[in-house]
């Protein structure tokens, strides 16, 4: 019997966010809201709808998660000028101002978490989780 890729993964995320909750805790974020705050980092002024589809989870977690980093001072929400009835979520100054060390903590966690691979390791561990990905999209 082959070994379980989804126990394996379940493990991995379980220990990997006892980790990263180290990370990004000086920050005042959790592990949860993290996701959120970078996708909007990388993508400032979109939708909450478009904030759900990017992070992949239901629109009430979102919404969950929204509220919290506004109440952090992190995002505000923007009436948005064409579309009257929608809301566009941007980073506040705060929030910019957070992103450069909590990029690079990001980036050395992830680093050390992989510093024994090599590059195609790397590459082909990314693209089959990728490949996993894909099947839950909806």
């Amino acid at each position: 019997m082959k070994p379980s890729i989804g126990r394996m993964i379940s493990l991995l995320s379980r220990e990997i966010a006892i980790e990263l909750k180290d990370v990004v805790e000086p920050f005042g974020i959790t592990v949860g809201e993290e996701l959120y705050f970078m996708a909007l980092a990388h993508e400032d002024g979109i939708t909450q709808d478009r904030l759900t589809e990017i992070v992949c989870v239901d629109k009430s977690a979102t919404a969950r998660a929204v509220k919290a980093l506004e109440n952090k001072g992190l995002i505000r929400r923007d009436i948005d000028q064409s579309d009257k009835r929608n809301k566009k979520l941007y980073l506040t100054n705060e929030g910019h101002e957070m992103y450069p060390g909590l990029s690079k903590a990001l980036n050395s966690f992830n680093e050390k978490l992989t510093s024994s691979w090599t590059d195609e390791q790397y590459d082909q561990v990314y693209h089959s989780l990728e490949i996993l990905q894909h099947r839950f999209k909806k």
